[in-house]
């Protein structure tokens, strides 16, 4: 970031850049003031440089979105491409963002609540009707002018992001924390803005944001999980205006409400119908807020919007409202956990569906860059089609290999293989120390073990448990560091599973003591096996007699990353309290804390020498520190406050992978934490080099692992 800051002073086009108001993974922002006319303006200078076919197309949808003219949008006043880095001039906001003046955890006063609900209502059916979709509404995005209106800015980040990915990106920009279902999925609808408002107004009233957890713990809940009622965080709020937020936040568009501005007249006429003309209570009133609005004393309607119809021919299309509010219903998960039907435990044929075919689904490519179709100011994307080669089909090789034979555009990697044997969301992706097998963990209930050259599937397993739960799916899977091919997998359900990968043997099982999750990590000799649980304890047990050898009690939150250092001597667990903690294995002894997260842990990753860890967290951060003293090296942050996912050390110690929570895979020098390359890969849960470094496997939402040449 230090190239960025020395802008500070700096002219940039017709302006000079003053001071520096703010930065994250995709900008900075300056406050700039125009060498002629002396006006002040705020000046976004975006962190990527555009080849010279990507400058045309980002000029063109900047003059769309510098279009949008509308009281609650902030207003870009000029663009500009200089040394291949492309800015954005906008209007000044100087009172900062919603964020800032509300922090998290503060709930918002009921007044302002829709106050700013309807301000940004308003902008975003105005951006609508200009068939525009925001995709990453939050309240860092929601700023205050002079005039203390609520502006919705930021239209810009996604379009570039689109220049660079061709057109893929722009689908599933955005922040997981808000995202909507559809729009995980790369197909956002306007819909999709309004189910991002109404995680937006849960947090305001309730102070916390319904799902919290991991990248991948998140995406998995916005999926299929329905949010927590309101009122379990906030009692006092009344059950019409609950009931109103729920509905913006249903999991099928088609359920929501007819469109965003109805949304936030439902929620300003459900306020009106309890009589709460003034706030919930004094002690929600913010001591930093600049101003409270007041609630209109309109006369409330009598009755409230319910959700439209299915959408017609095209979902800009107004669609009508009955006057009848039906209730809300429970959201199924749409993967079906797979039955056993009396089959072997070890079951390395395929479900008959899989078997007819061997063509990934439309979705598939998408979401992997291969088909990317986008229409973004009425401009429609051209469509990029890959060539698939699908290896012939025959009773001794049944299984789905699928190369791409074209290097994705921009600069990105090659999927070798994709791997489409599981049927649910694909979580965890790990590579064997030898590089022959991949292990990969799927919503689908079952943990698969293929070949990295063929795609060929070798075993499923699933958990033990019968009949099969719904949180019968594997969540932590580990190898053996020797190379014999040993590797144990855990399950939500708190059941542990060691395999052979050769023979297909199931060689011992465990029932822990702590239910749903258990994070795995295997001593270096293959004579321990640790295991972290959602109850804060991390358990080490003598392998393969099972034997409780310790048992580490200092967390104060459930664990959600461990680790054993490659030396042997350390054990790292990373906590839902936001630390991590190094202890020795045996004797339980705490020899370091790291402080240096301010949320839950996601990750952990150790340098091949033992010497430095790279952790991510929840706080949109992953920071690499020295072991020796806990001092923080460096800290990379997430694109466009994304949060962050899974990052991996390189096993020459020379780079770390990370996901930025953007879609997109980057390479950092390990030694300096300057970012190598990056590259679009689609919506991924997990990562795992294999063992020269010259290849990623990534486990993905759309079902499907892929192997990626990097470089």
């Amino acid at each position: 970031m230090l190239e960025q800051r020395l802008r500070q002073g700096q002219p940039l086009g017709h302006y000079r850049l003053i001071r520096l108001l703010g930065q994250g993974g995709f900008a900075e922002v300056y406050l700039a003031e125009h060498i002629h006319l002396n006006t002040q303006v705020a000046v976004k200078v975006l962190h990527t440089k555009l080849v010279d076919e990507d400058v045309l197309a980002f000029k063109r949808e900047a003059q769309t979105v510098a279009r949008l003219v509308h009281p609650n949008i902030v207003r870009v006043l000029d663009f500009g491409v200089e040394d291949a880095i492309p800015y954005l001039v906008m209007d000044y906001a100087p009172n900062g963002t919603l964020r800032h003046i509300f922090p998290k955890g503060q709930r918002v006063p009921l007044s302002a609540v829709v106050s700013f609900t309807k301000q940004m209502a308003e902008a975003l059916h105005y951006a609508h009707g200009q068939r525009l979709i925001h995709r990453d509404i939050k309240p860092e995005n929601m700023l205050l002018g002079s005039n203390q209106e609520a502006l919705l800015s930021d239209f810009g980040i996604a379009l570039v992001l689109q220049s660079q990915h061709s057109h893929s990106t722009q689908n599933i920009a955005g922040t997981i924390a808000y995202m909507a279902p559809e729009q995980i999925q790369a197909h956002p609808v306007p819909a999709s803005d309004q189910y991002s408002l109404g995680i937006v107004v849960y947090e305001w009233l309730c102070g916390t944001r319904p799902f919290q957890g991991s990248y991948t713990e998140i995406a998995v809940k916005q999926s299929v999980m329905p949010p927590p009622p309101l009122r379990t965080y906030a009692p006092d709020i009344p059950p019409a205006v609950e009931m109103v937020v729920m509905q913006a936040l249903q999991k099928d568009p088609r359920q929501r409400f007819a469109d965003v501005r109805t949304f936030a007249l439902a929620l300003e006429q459900a306020v009106q119908q309890v009589g709460m003309q003034q706030d919930l209570s004094t002690v929600m009133r913010p001591q930093s807020a600049p101003f409270l609005p007041s609630l209109t004393s309109n006369t409330p309607p009598t009755f409230m919007p319910a959700p439209h119809t299915a959408p017609t021919t095209s979902p800009f299309t107004p669609q009508p409202y009955t006057t009848h509010t039906p209730p809300l219903q429970q959201v199924q998960p749409p993967y079906p956990y797979p039955p056993y039907n009396n089959q072997p435990v070890f079951d390395p044929s395929l479900p008959n569906r899989e078997q007819k075919g061997f063509y990934l689904s439309r979705r598939a490519l998408l979401i992997g860059g291969a088909v990317g179709v986008v229409a973004v100011g009425g401009i429609a994307a051209d469509v990029i089609f890959t060539q698939l080669a699908h290896p012939a089909q025959s009773p001794s090789n049944p299984f789905t290999q699928v190369i791409s034979n074209i290097q994705q555009p921009g600069g990105q990697p090659t999927a070798e293989l994709t791997y489409t044997r599981h049927s649910g969301q694909v979580l965890i992706v790990r590579w064997s120390p030898d590089g022959k097998y991949i292990a990969s963990g799927s919503m689908d209930g079952t943990m698969q073990v293929w070949t990295a050259d063929q795609g060929e599937t070798k075993l499923s397993v699933r958990s033990t448990v019968q009949p099969v739960q719904s949180d019968d799916y594997p969540w932590s899977i580990i190898w053996s560091s020797r190379k014999n091919q040993k590797l144990a997998v855990s399950f939500v359900d708190g059941t542990i599973q060691v395999l052979d990968a050769n023979s297909g043997q199931r060689l011992s099982s465990l029932t822990t003591p702590v239910s749903p999750v258990v994070k795995l990590a295997w001593s270096p000799d293959e004579r321990y096996l640790a295991a972290g649980g959602s109850d804060n304890i991390v358990r080490v047990y003598q392998y393969p007699e099972w034997k409780l050898v310790t048992t580490y009690q200092e967390h104060t939150n459930s664990i959600k990353a461990l680790a054993w250092s490659p030396d042997g001597q350390t054990l790292a667990s990373g906590s839902e309290d936001t630390t991590v903690r190094l202890w020795e294995p045996l004797s339980g002894r705490t020899k370091l804390i790291y402080k240096g997260h301010s949320d839950s842990i996601g990750s952990l990753s150790w340098s091949a020498d033992s010497t430095r860890i790279v952790s991510t967290a929840q706080d949109q951060t992953a920071r690499v520190w020295q072991v020796s003293n806990d001092t923080t090296l460096y800290t990379y942050n997430a694109p466009g406050g994304a949060p962050i996912g899974e990052a991996s050390w390189s096993h020459d110690n020379n780079t770390i992978a990370i996901y930025g929570g953007d879609a997109t895979i980057y390479l950092l020098d390990a030694q300096t934490g300057h970012v190598k390359k990056s590259y679009f890969t689609g919506v991924d849960f997990s990562l795992s080099w294999s063992p020269d470094d010259t290849h990623i496997v990534t486990g993905s939402y759309d079902k499907v692992a892929k192997i990626w040449r990097m470089g």
